[in-house]
C-alpha cells in the first residue's frame, strides 16, 4: 500500500510536467493502476496528506473524476459499490483538509451520497457521524487541539443537503419531504440553529468587528436552511421559523448600503448572507406561506428598509445592487402570493412616496 501510495504520488507529479510526453505517459499509468482496490485509498491518502498543496489538489481532482466514472449517479437503477470503509476514511479526510483541497474533494463525497443517500437511503450512520463531528469541530467544541474543523464539517453538511433543493421526484404532484431530510433537519438543523442564534447575537454585538470564521459559519448554514426549504419544509423546521427569521432579519438590518463603504473580506460574508436570506424569505413566500404568513409583516417591513436605498444603487458593489433588487423581489412575491395586512400596504405607499 505503501508503494502504490508513493508510486501514484509521483504519477500525480508528472501529470503536472510541461512536457506532455510526460504527462500522456503517466496518464496512462495511472489509468492502468486504477484497476487496483487499493487505487482510491491512495490517491484519498495523498489528498489529505498535508504535503504538497499542489499534489493534494492533483490527487482530489484525480479521485473526484475516478469517481465519477465509478458511480452513474444519473441512472436511479445503478448501485453504488463504495466500501464503508472508504466512506469512514473520506469523512475524516474531508473534517481536516485545507480550504484549496476540501473544494474538490467535497465533490467526491456529493457524487457518493446522491447515488448512496439520496437515491437509495443507504448510509445510516452518516447523520448521526456528521453532527458528532460538528460539535466536537474546532470553534465549537471546547476541547483543546481539535484536529477536525468547523468549516470543513458544515461544508460536508452543505454537500448533503443541496441534492434536496429540487424535488426528488418532479412528476409527482405532491411529493413529499424526503425521509432522509427529515432526518438531517431533526437530527443536525434543529440543534444549528440553536447555535446560529448564539452566533448572531454574538455578531450584532460585536459593535463593528467582524470575525471572519464566524461569518463563515453564518453563511454556511444560512446556505444549508436554504437548500432545504427551497422546494420542501421538514416538520422539524416549522416551530422554528419564527425566531429563525427574526436572526436572519437582524443580520439583515446590520448591512450598510452607504456608497462610500467598501467592503472587506469579511463583511464582504455578511453582505453574502444578507443575499441568502432574501432568498430564504422568498422561498418562505412563494413555496411555504401557509407556514410563514404570520411572518409577512416582519419580513416586509425589512425589505422596505433595504429598498429604500435604491437611489444610491448607481454608486454601489454589485453584491448590495443585488440584495436591494432580490429585497424588490420579496416585496412582490408577498403582494403577488396571498393577503396582507392593511398597515404593510401602508407602509409599502409611504417608502415609495
Amino acid at each position: 500500500m505503501a508503494m502504490e501510495i508513493s508510486l501514484v504520488a509521483q504519477l500525480l507529479n508528472d501529470t503536472l510536467n510541461p512536457d506532455s510526453t510526460v504527462v500522456h505517459t503517466a496518464t496512462e499509468s495511472l489509468d492502468r493502476l486504477s484497476h487496483s482496490p487499493h487505487f482510491p485509498f491512495s490517491l484519498l491518502s495523498i489528498s489529505s496528506g498535508g504535503g504538497n498543496n499542489g499534489q493534494s489538489v492533483a490527487a482530489a481532482t484525480y479521485l473526484k473524476n475516478f469517481t465519477r466514472r465509478n458511480i452513474d449517479s444519473e441512472n436511479p437503477n445503478s448501485k453504488s459499490n463504495v466500501s464503508k470503509e472508504f466512506k469512514d476514511q473520506l469523512m475524516q479526510s474531508l473534517l481536516k483538509v485545507e480550504p484549496p483541497v476540501l473544494k474538490v474533494l467535497v465533490e467526491t463525497f456529493r457524487i457518493i451520497i446522491v447515488a448512496e443517500f439520496v437515491k437509495q437511503n443507504n448510509w445510516p450512520e452518516l447523520v448521526p457521524e456528521l453532527w458528532s463531528a460538528i460539535q466536537n469541530s474546532n470553534l465549537i467544541s471546547s476541547g483543546v487541539n481539535c484536529e477536525w474543523k468547523t468549516i470543513n464539517a458544515l461544508t460536508v453538511l452543505q454537500a448533503l443537503v443541496r441534492p434536496f433543493q429540487y424535488f426528488l421526484n418532479p412528476k409527482v404532484a405532491k411529493e413529499p419531504v424526503p425521509p432522509q431530510l427529515e432526518l438531517i433537519a431533526k437530527e443536525i438543523l434543529v440543534p444549528m440553529l440553536s447555535l446560529f442564534h448564539q452566533l448572531v447575537q454574538k455578531a450584532l454585538s460585536a459593535q463593528g468587528r467582524i470575525e471572519m470564521e464566524m461569518e463563515k459559519i453564518l453563511l454556511i448554514v444560512c446556505k444549508c436552511i436554504y437548500f432545504t426549504v427551497r422546494s420542501h419544509m421538514p416538520s422539524a423546521l416549522v416551530p422554528l421559523l419564527p425566531s429563525f427569521c427574526r436572526n436572519l432579519i437582524g443580520l439583515l438590518g446590520s448591512l450598510s448600503f452607504d456608497h462610500g463603504v467598501v467592503p472587506d473580506d469579511q463583511y464582504f460574508l455578511r453582505l453574502k448572507t444578507g443575499k441568502r436570506t432574501l432568498l430564504i424569505f422568498r422561498a418562505l413566500i412563494t413555496r411555504h406561506r401557509k407556514y410563514s404568513d404570520k411572518l409577512m409583516p416582519d419580513i416586509i417591513n425589512s425589505a422596505l428598509k433595504i429598498v429604500r436605498y435604491s437611489t444610491n444603487i448607481s454608486k454601489l458593489d454589485f453584491l448590495s445592487e443585488r440584495i436591494i433588487s432580490l429585497a424588490f423581489d420579496v416585496i412582490s412575491n408577498i403582494l403577488e402570493t396571498g393577503p396582507v395586512s392593511s398597515f404593510v400596504h401602508i407602509e409599502f405607499w409611504k417608502s415609495n412616496i
